[in-house]
């Protein structure tokens, strides 16, 4: 299994930010996961100066082919951390067409680097409240089916769903392109249990994320949470070909903190 990164996680916070595009610096991320035998970094689309965001123009994805070119480095996912500042849940129609473009844009230039999944996060501000805003985000999302298909590209459903109800929400898709982000520590955090969602919707798993959490509680460092790290550990041992991605804890010491934690969970 090749394991990746979340962008940023080995660079300095930027701007004080947990989790966010560091604009200006992002290139320098490629060598350093080079060098520590990363085969993937997972891009974030933030709301911050989401325009100044290299994912989005055709001089900033021609930057990230020369960073992947030279540094061996892909980009095989993209992180939309965007719709959880501006939920897709229920979009007035001017808003609907502004986002249903945006998304668009972001899929055809995705395609352009090799991005196989892009998840789509409903946590936190952007959970689904209802089954009003359920069922138009099914509708949303259907519509891009044709351009997912075209360009092989996922659309990976990240959610603070109970599990049961998740099932529920991912069978009224017709978009075949729909898929599962598994986050262990948001899971943990919930209290999920790991058996229950891959008997529930394993097959549909494309894209992990590998942190940390206490039970209602934040990210800590792997394996101090309540995370079922073991149990994911094995579920990608037994022959998973998706993308994982280290989402893992993070501090003031960005390379060597994710280096332990790293080394943690490969010595599971």
């Amino acid at each position: 299994m090749d394991y990746g990164i979340i962008q940023g996680r080995l660079l300095p916070a930027f701007k004080s930010n947990y989790q966010a595009h560091p604009v200006g610096t992002w290139g320098s991320e490629f060598k350093i996961a080079r060098d520590l035998n990363l085969r993937n970094i997972e891009f974030i689309l933030d709301a911050y100066l989401y325009n100044e965001n290299p994912l989005l123009s055709d001089e900033g994805i021609q930057q990230i082919k020369k960073n992947i070119q030279s540094s061996k480095v892909a980009v095989k996912s993209i992180c939309a951390d965007i719709f959880m500042t501006w939920p897709l849940n229920n979009l007035k129609e001017s808003e609907r067409i502004y986002f249903y473009n945006l998304i668009n844009k972001l899929i055809l230039n995705a395609s352009k680097i090799g991005v196989f999944d892009i998840v789509i996060p409903f946590v936190d501000n952007s959970s689904i409240k209802n089954e009003n805003e359920m069922d138009f985000v099914v509708s949303f999302l259907n519509s891009f089916e044709e351009l997912c298909v075209e360009k092989n590209i996922n659309l990976c459903l990240e959610t603070d769903l109970k599990p049961e109800k998740f099932l529920r929400f991912l069978k009224k898709f017709k978009n075949t392109k729909i898929r599962v982000n598994y986050d262990s520590g948001n899971s943990a955090a919930n209290g999920y249990k790991l058996e229950e969602e891959l008997k529930l919707y394993g097959h549909l798993i494309s894209n992990i994320h590998i942190k940390d959490r206490l039970f209602k509680g934040g990210p800590v460092p792997l394996g101090s949470g309540d995370a079922e790290l073991k149990g994911i550990k094995q579920f990608i041992s037994n022959g998973f070909d998706g993308i994982v991605s280290f989402q893992a804890f993070r501090d003031e010491n960005p390379i060597q903190t994710f280096k332990d934690q790293y080394e943690y969970f490969k010595n599971l």
